[in-house]
């Protein structure tokens, strides 16, 4: 169940999702395609963005970082964060 609302999640909201799990710059904030103001959380050079790719621990790192965000900081909304299963109640 959790895996169908998880893939419904990110065919929604992917741009976010690609921006926060990689850590662009631009691309993704505020689920747009590009955005002219640069991340606040983020904004790793591309170089970084390239490595952080291909050595998969970052990506781990960062989705731990966005589910901590999501449940503790209010960042979505309490009902979306029991639908992906991040909640405890």
């Amino acid at each position: 169940m959790y895996l169908k609302v998880k893939l419904k999640y990110f065919r929604k909201n992917w741009k976010l999702c690609v921006h926060l799990l990689i850590g662009t710059r631009h691309f993704g904030v505020n689920n747009q395609r590009w955005s002219s103001f640069p991340s606040t959380y983020f904004g790793n050079p591309l170089w970084q963005v390239v490595l952080n790719i291909l050595t998969v621990y970052p990506i781990i790192r960062h989705y731990k970082a966005m589910k901590y965000r999501a449940k503790v900081l209010g960042f979505m909304h309490p009902d979306t964060v029991k639908e992906l299963g991040w909640s405890k109640d």
